[in-house]
């Protein structure tokens, strides 16, 4: 057969069973994708369509990218009877790089199972259709179907006026394989599949029922007449948002519209379908700190860790600058997208005397997405001068939890999530919550795992002004990093979900491939997990470019860095025993950001003794990558 699998099940659903007999064998073959080109694997790739997303949701194709805006398959089939005999067929669709297994290993489908991303028609009510006769020599069938948000019709995925909102659960990146189930009409009147796979928006008992377990491995791999095709042909999903298509300002951000530009937000084509806005901080209580009133270009050498240190010792406190990192106080004033080099620069302005700024920077991406290898190709400021001395910023690339409707992680069973990203540990446990995160922050902190009566080592102010070496408890204590260093820290936010078996706090060690990673969370209502590793400033921050890989799956995180997509290495890994994996959309964020280093203990610097900048500093975001 050209292109077809009959008997021979791919890997994954050979595992679970060999599926429904092949009967009289009446259909005879099936190809997916037949209007888009394959490579010479089967593999058809696409990238998602940004064009007016973030209403309709990404639809796979788009009418931009085939007319009409469908796939197209084809299938033969024959009745042998001589009877030109009509069948019922449908047509489904799996995201197959991030799901759950099917089975369990008691037969049943999978508890997680009803949460992989999986379609068919436009209308999840909408069951088999029919063919017209076939007659022995045999009909070829020629349907169409698309790839859309929230496919199973869900009414969580609503907006607050009823209506669908399909962006709310995007079709996922990654690899889709297509499986056709095909019945005799009779067959189907006398015996007819269960109502939840013929309407995949029924559920029992609150969860939907998986189609491709119910059809490889349940009540369907039994039922008489069925028969059911995987096809060869693959579709590979990837987005790529482009980064010089302009810059959206959110209305309640727009202040003085005289400070936009073409492309940041005054030109409505622009705004409408930019992938990025300008992310604009919360500020919380906690971030704030004293700061000396001194401006200095500590990148340009200006400033030494001597500097730091004396100034840490012997600077009046009551002279000190009171304040909180603040935001951009005009949209678009310090993010840009350059349509010509396709980049979105990012800029911590100066401060000039008596107006004292640490202001953080930053984008985030306007579509949610669920899972997927987050790559993104940047030149994030240098954080270190040549004397080793700290410039202040965290730079950062992370993902949050995008808000939508129904946007909640799945059921915390034990005890329930943390309520609040901000309640202390007397904040109130609740079944669900949205708040998800997942993040690179790169700064200068030890990369080791503190415990608990771990204390920032800072100098202190003694009658020796001269001798620097007797401003510290001990040299030795005070400075345990590498020249040249800074840290790597990755952190899964899982609100203090006690579920995961090994669920711990203090420091503990998982192994993946041969290789320990050792996690810190401060107590068990520590809302996060966190992984170290130490890098070189010059290799991250020096070069032309480097890439930053958050790859996130249902089960488990790896967190990768490198200088080309083909000499990544994993910096941190996390999966589901150690700690709550989110299943909610997320976007993705970029920033440069000021932070209060009583986050951080043990930091060799403190934010407050860092100068206000005399330059800008500079990043820039070149590529990003979603696969």
């Amino acid at each position: 057969m050209n292109r077809i699998l009959l008997l021979a099940l791919p890997a994954w659903l050979a595992a679970c069973g060999a599926g429904p007999s092949t009967g009289p064998g009446a259909l005879q073959e099936f190809e997916a994708l037949t209007n888009w080109p394959l490579n010479d694997t089967g593999v058809a790739l696409i990238t998602l369509d940004y064009t007016d997303a973030l209403d309709s949701g990404f639809v796979l194709p788009s009418v931009r990218q085939v007319p009409g805006g469908h796939f197209t398959f084809r299938f033969t089939l024959r009745d042998s009877t001589g009877k030109n005999g009509r069948f019922r067929y449908k047509l489904y669709y799996l995201n197959d790089s991030y799901k759950f297994g099917h089975t369990a290993p008691d037969g049943k489908q999978h508890p997680l199972a009803h949460e992989n991303f999986y379609g068919s028609w436009g209308s999840a009510a909408e069951g088999f259709r029919l063919s017209p006769p076939a007659a022995a020599e045999g009909i070829t069938v020629t349907d169409a179907f698309r790839i859309r948000g929230d496919p199973r019709d869900q009414p969580e995925h609503r907006d607050d006026r009823g209506r669908p909102a399909r962006w709310s659960r995007n079709p996922r990146v990654g690899e889709y394989v297509f499986m056709l189930v095909v019945l005799p009409e009779a067959d189907f009147v006398r015996t007819p599949p269960a109502a939840e796979v013929q309407d995949i928006s029924r559920t029992i008992d609150g969860r939907h029922t998986d189609p491709f377990w119910y059809w490889l491995n349940g009540p369907g791999a039994r039922l008489a007449g069925a028969e059911v095709r995987i096809a060869a042909q693959r579709l590979k999903v990837e987005a790529r948002p482009p980064l010089g298509a302009g810059i959206h300002v959110r209305p309640e951000h727009a202040g003085d519209r005289s400070a936009f530009s073409a492309a940041c937000g005054d030109d409505p084509a622009l705004a409408a379908n930019a992938p990025f806005e300008q992310f604009i901080h919360y500020v919380d209580a906690s971030t704030r700190f004293a700061n000396i009133p001194l401006i200095a270009d500590v990148l340009g050498n200006e400033y030494t860790p001597g500097d730091h240190d004396r100034y840490r010792c012997f600077f009046p406190t009551d002279q000190m600058v009171g304040l909180r990192p603040m935001v951009a106080r005009t949209p678009c004033s310090t993010v840009r997208s350059d349509p010509e080099r396709n980049v979105i620069e990012l800029r911590n302005p100066a401060s000039t005397d008596g107006q004292w700024r640490k202001e953080n920077v930053g984008i985030r991406s306007r579509h949610g997405l669920a899972y997927g290898r987050y790559r993104v190709k940047c030149k994030l400021t240098r954080l270190l001068n040549d004397s080793d001395m700290w410039v202040g910023l965290t730079n950062a690339i992370w993902l949050i939890y995008d808000g939508a409707p129904g946007g909640l992680r799945r059921p915390c069973l034990k005890d329930g999530y943390m309520a609040n990203y901000y309640g202390g540990d007397n904040d109130q446990r609740v079944p669900r919550v949205a708040y998800s995160e997942i993040d690179f922050e790169i700064l200068k902190t030890p990369p080791y795992c503190p415990d608990r009566a771990f204390p920032p080592t800072y100098p202190q102010q003694l009658a020796l002004p001269d001798d620097r070496n007797a401003w510290a408890y001990s040299s030795s204590d005070a400075r345990t990093d590498g020249r040249g260093m800074v840290t790597v820290a990755c952190t899964n936010w899982d609100m203090a979900c006690h579920d995961p078996e090994d669920f711990g706090v203090g420091c503990q060690e998982i192994e993946k491939d041969g290789r320990t990673y050792v996690s810190h969370r401060w107590d068990h209502n520590y809302r996060a997990l966190t992984q170290k590793t130490e890098a070189l400033d010059k290799e991250l921050f020096g070069g032309d470019h480097y890439w930053f890989e958050i790859d996130w799956r249902p089960q488990e995180i790896f967190w990768r860095i490198g200088p080309d997509l083909e000499h990544m290495r994993t910096v941190a890994y996390m999966n589901n025993t150690v700690t709550e994996v989110s299943n909610v959309q997320m976007h993705l964020i970029v920033t440069q950001e000021w932070h209060n280093t009583r986050w951080w203990p043990g930091t060799p610097f403190d934010q407050g003794y860092i100068p206000f900048p005399a330059k800008d500093l500079v990043g820039e975001v070149q590529e990003v990558i979603i696969d």
